[in-house]
């Protein structure tokens, strides 16, 4: 695929949404509750989202927000919730190795995964005032792995800890919070701001997760992190942080995080710039490469267009770049692009479509997954990837997720996928989250 292509999609799914829209609808169609159009996703602060309603300052509905005026004090006893992810991805080139290519997220293919019992326990901050809050996750399942630090599930030289290869525990958040929901101080364990994608089941529209998730950036942070809401427009968040995943390692550094966000409250049209940097272990791919420590950053743009009432286009540009990372030298740099379109079929049914393209320049990223996967780095090149999904949410505490995926690489070298025989494979997947 001509690389140019992927700066015309964004105008293809605009104008394809744009003639969708000249099919009269019938008169005073029934209108679904806030809850029911939203994409099916929980929320956290870590992560991009759309609410069509408010009516509190913890009233999410989707995946961009809306802030709101609080509408009373929401702080009260500590609150546990939390869901059960499972599912099953077929693979049609069903590999001996049973490995879906370069994974590290609904990496296994022809078998049922259990990939999250979910819990979380939180205290919420209050509207006005000062408080204290908290929150606590804990994960077991097959996507234990996403969400690791070194210094705790794994030793601080990186090497697991308590956990197995498939299934194993995390802690993904810990961390207490002071002040209120308008400006708060949060201390501990957190997710990162960087991204749009999440290791939480609900969080995501798709059952498996965007390249630039899984290889480009940090999944948590270890730190201080404060986050501010300016107004109704504009909200910044800033931190200092012990690096990408990391309690205690060989190295500590101080690395910086920061977000900027602002919504047009009448159009509902977002923007958001996040950063990271800071020295980071330079060789997580096992190369060539002498230099033990260096500058890591990575930043992400992104970008939200409600076509419609119905229709939301989501376009993300992130970049990262390690100092003297690539093999003979030089830095070794990973960009790309991914576009999301939802559509909003009914208060039961919701359509989307991931487009993605990631490109590793030197090989560096892609590939780093679990110990007994074949499919590992060096891959350099460009790797494409096309989603199609439904979510049907048949109550409010399930949701139903059918997709397929057709993923292609264009590079030298090893081959990513089949272990190693194939540029390219098709995937069906399906899982269930259930939340209580």
């Amino acid at each position: 695929m001509n690389r140019s292509t992927l700066f015309l999609l964004p105008f293809f799914f605009i104008g394809a949404t744009v003639l969708a829209q000249t099919t009269p609808e019938p008169q005073s169609p029934p209108q679904p509750s806030a809850e029911a159009t939203a994409p099916a996703v929980a929320v956290d602060t870590a992560n991009e989202f759309k609410a069509n309603q408010f009516t509190g300052c913890d009233d999410y509905s989707g995946r961009n927000r809306n802030y709101c005026r609080c509408s009373g004090d929401k702080s009260g006893p500590f609150k546990l919730r939390g869901w059960i992810d499972a599912g099953a991805v077929w693979n049609t080139d069903e590999p001996s190795s049973k490995f879906n290519g370069p994974y590290n997220a609904v990496d296994r293919s022809n078998e049922p995964m259990l990939n999250q019992i979910y819990l979380i326990g939180e205290k919420s901050l209050p509207c006005y005032g000062v408080g204290v809050g908290g929150r606590i996750d804990i994960l077991y399942g097959e996507d234990f792995f996403l969400a690791e630090s070194a210094g705790l599930e794994r030793r601080d030289d990186g090497s697991p800890h308590w956990n197995p290869e498939y299934y194993g525990l995390a802690i993904p958040q810990a961390y207490v919070s002071l002040g209120n929901e308008v400006a708060n101080l949060q201390i501990g364990h957190f997710y990162s701001i960087v991204g749009y994608e999440s290791v939480m089941a609900p969080e995501n529209f798709f059952y498996s997760k965007a390249y630039s998730y899984q290889f480009a950036g940090p999944f948590t942070h270890w730190g201080v992190q404060t986050n501010l809401k300016l107004n109704r427009a504009w909200d910044v968040q800033l931190g200092l942080t012990n690096g990408w995943d990391a309690l205690d390692r060989n190295d500590d550094q101080i690395g910086y995080i920061g977000k900027v966000r602002y919504e047009n409250q009448s159009t509902g049209i977002w923007t958001s710039v996040a950063a990271t940097t800071g020295d980071e272990f330079n060789n997580p791919a096992g190369l060539a490469i002498t230099e033990a420590s260096t500058n890591r950053t990575r930043y992400s743009w992104l970008v939200g267009l409600p076509l419609t009432c119905r229709t939301e286009y989501v376009f993300h540009h992130w970049y990262g770049k390690q100092k003297e990372g690539a093999v003979g030298g030089g830095d070794a740099r990973w960009y790309g692009i991914d576009q999301y379109l939802y559509h909003t079929i009914n208060c039961r049914w919701k359509a989307g479509v991931r487009f993605e393209w990631f490109r590793d320049e030197d090989g560096t990223r892609v590939g780093l997954n679990r110990p007994s996967n074949p499919n590992k780095a060096p891959f350099a090149g460009d790797f494409y990837s096309l989603s199609l999904g439904m979510n049907y949410r048949p109550c409010n505490s399930l949701i139903l997720r059918p997709d397929v995926r057709f993923d292609w690489y264009d590079g030298d070298g090893s081959l990513p996928f089949d272990d190693g025989i194939r540029k390219q494979q098709t995937m069906l997947g399906f899982d269930a989250i259930l939340s209580f």
